[in-house]
């Protein structure tokens, strides 16, 4: 048999409110997920920006290691440059000496 219009209304009225319902449990499921990826985002730019002033700090060590090496290499330049020098001295001191002892011989 058919349904009378009343009970066609009120079924209507019931599914109209199980939908009402249904919404209002979906936005609160879509502001929870919003939520999520608000605080999502946050500790992602954080971490970005972590992660790049860890970037900029490595690139500070890297630069200062590099001048520390050209100092390293000019050290051992300069350290080089003396050793030879002072080879070159007793060079002429001992080649002094002998020429002292050969004069001094008879």
């Amino acid at each position: 048999m058919a349904e009378s219009r009343n009970a066609r209304v009120a079924r209507l009225a019931n599914l109209f409110g199980v939908l009402a319902e249904k919404e209002a449990k979906l936005d609160g499921v879509l502001t929870v997920l919003a939520n999520a990826q608000i605080k999502t985002l946050h500790q992602l730019e954080e971490f970005v920006l972590d992660t790049d002033r860890r970037f900029q700090g490595a690139a500070h060590c890297f630069q200062q290691t590099g001048h520390l090496f050209q100092e390293t290499d000019r050290l051992f330049q300069e350290s080089d440059r003396r050793a030879r020098e002072i080879d070159e001295r007793i060079d002429k001191l001992l080649n002094d000496i002998r020429q002292l002892v050969r004069r001094k011989r008879p």
